[in-house]
């Protein structure tokens, strides 16, 4: 088999598959309190779909899903604990388009995971990324707000952190649109040894 890539044709029938964290409720509702209604041009992410991205795979054809799975088989990473700590926003400069909650000082086994994942990935021919990781979760999409509106946001948050959540797995998820709402479902889990 030729080597497994995630470029589609606009025509494109597959699936758009990414690789993630998922969150315990307790986070999920620390996040969704970072909710200022009406704040303009914020358009918050809906508690369901909080999660930490460790790989985005793309739009990929369904018939190379084992592929990708079986690549990722052989990874082995400890749990760990992680904070979710301090809010930032992308890019950095300029005008902003998202918001996002980090992960403090981050921890090794999180980086040891996510490289893992990205040369398992690449070793079938999936291209790995090109920015530096900085793993985040995403709580509102800007669109139009002054930078102005979105630096004050993050100073009335600057301390924002949630109590540690222990990882014990990681997941590849399949991202659908119906009827404008996008909705995440797990395909597969891979538990972290203990």
């Amino acid at each position: 088999m030729s080597e497994v890539s995630s470029h589609a044709h606009p025509s494109f029938r597959g699936k758009r598959l990414f690789l993630a964290i998922e969150l315990p409720d307790y986070v999920r509702q620390r996040l969704s309190e970072l909710r200022e209604e009406p704040l303009k041009g914020f358009h918050w992410v809906p508690e369901e779909r909080f999660h930490l991205t460790l790989k985005f795979i793309g739009d990929f054809p369904g018939q190379y899903q084992p592929r990708v799975e079986a690549a990722l088989d052989p990874i082995e990473v400890h749990s760990f604990l992680l904070p979710i700590e301090s809010l930032g926003s992308f890019p950095p400069k300029g005008s902003p388009h998202a918001v996002w909650a980090g992960v403090a000082n981050g921890h090794p086994r999180l980086f040891q995971l996510q490289k893992r994942i990205e040369d398992a990935l690449f070793n079938i021919g999936i291209e790995p990324e090109r920015r530096l990781y900085q793993p985040h979760i995403t709580v509102a999409r800007v669109n139009h707000a002054a930078p102005e509106t979105v630096r004050q946001y993050l100073k009335r948050h600057k301390e924002f952190a949630t109590a540690p959540f222990k990882v014990e797995a990681f997941h590849l998820f399949r991202s659908e649109q119906t009827n404008g709402q996008r909705s995440y479902t797990c395909e597969r889990t891979w538990p972290l040894l203990d």
